[in-house]
């Protein structure tokens, strides 16, 4: 990212700790944002969790029946992702890796879902994201993104369409709920984008 490597280095150390010490965004179960989009006929094909985290929605989804990858850039996050996926008996491919370098996972896909990750770049890095995004998105592919609306990180629906302006067709946000550990969750936007 174009921060400095001090701010790079806080952001990292800020996550290694929530993976291990319980992050809020830690519900055990998929979003239920993307639970209904699936529900809906909105997540097919071959799915990318960009940002996993626990990788709940990937387990969700291969649970399914979908093929899914899920990608984070912290480690401790991945290795629980994986004995998860293994308890379940669930084939996913979970991934250390670089959201903003996604073609060095080397392959293509029709669906990603993002919860949560694109309110963490910073404003600059959201045109590099999208482009990534777009590296990975076959033509016609959906990407959907549940993140904040509120707060120091919201990302607002004028932002969104600034950084998915090249390439991309915005096709619908709406108000959503984001499910934390805190009952009451926080106030987010859902969007779907279509790589043209």
């Amino acid at each position: 990212m174009s921060q400095a490597p001090e701010s790079d280095a806080v952001r990292r150390e800020f996550f290694r700790s929530a993976y291990l010490l319980g992050a809020p965004w830690d519900i055990g179960r998929p979003q239920r944002a993307f639970v209904e989009l699936w529900e809906a006929g909105e997540v097919a094909g071959e799915v990318l969790d960009v940002g996993c985290g626990f990788a709940e929605n990937a387990l969700f989804l291969a649970a399914r029946g979908l093929r899914v990858c899920g990608v984070d850039m912290m480690e401790p996050a991945i290795v629980r992702a994986r004995e998860a996926a293994r308890a379940r008996g669930l084939d996913v491919s979970l991934q250390v890796g670089n959201a903003l370098a996604l073609e060095t996972l080397g392959r293509r896909f029709d669906t990603v879902l993002d919860s949560a990750l694109l309110h963490v770049f910073e404003p600059e890095d959201r045109h590099r994201f999208a482009a990534s995004l777009a590296r990975v998105l076959r033509s016609g592919g959906r990407y959907h993104a549940l993140y904040f609306r509120e707060g120091p990180r919201a990302v607002s629906p004028a932002d969104l369409r600034a950084a998915f302006s090249d390439g991309w067709r915005v096709r619908r946000i709406q108000e959503a709920h984001y499910e934390q550990t805190d009952p009451e969750g926080a106030r987010a936007w859902l969007a779907t984008v279509e790589r043209e």
